[in-house]
């Protein structure tokens, strides 16, 4: 599993000091006929049950990647946003269907 980091995403991880990064799967629960939608989260503690998620380690962060999401090509984790209201995301995963 090859993992590179986008210049912005490290210098966002460096000043957090961050040393593992969680990528889970969501199952939202919604109202009426529409069903549950589902998304990725990410989360910089790591998870409690090792054994669900993939482990990988680049640029000295440990990475967890749930073992329900697709991996379908090298992940690229990446900022988004700014200021105070950035956060992580990773190209690569795919929720599946």
């Amino acid at each position: 599993m090859e993992i590179r980091f986008s210049t912005r995403a490290r210098k966002l991880l460096k000043n957090k000091d961050c040393r593992q990064l969680v990528f889970y799967l969501i199952d939202l629960e919604t109202a009426d006929s529409i069903g549950a939608a589902r998304d990725i989260g990410v989360s910089y503690t790591p998870p409690h049950n090792t054994g669900q998620y993939r482990r990988a380690k680049a640029d000295g962060i440990d990475i967890y990647i749930d073992r329900n999401l697709r991996i379908i090509g090298p992940v690229v984790i990446k900022k988004q946003g700014f200021w105070k209201l950035s956060t992580i995301y990773a190209d690569g995963l795919q929720i599946p269907l």
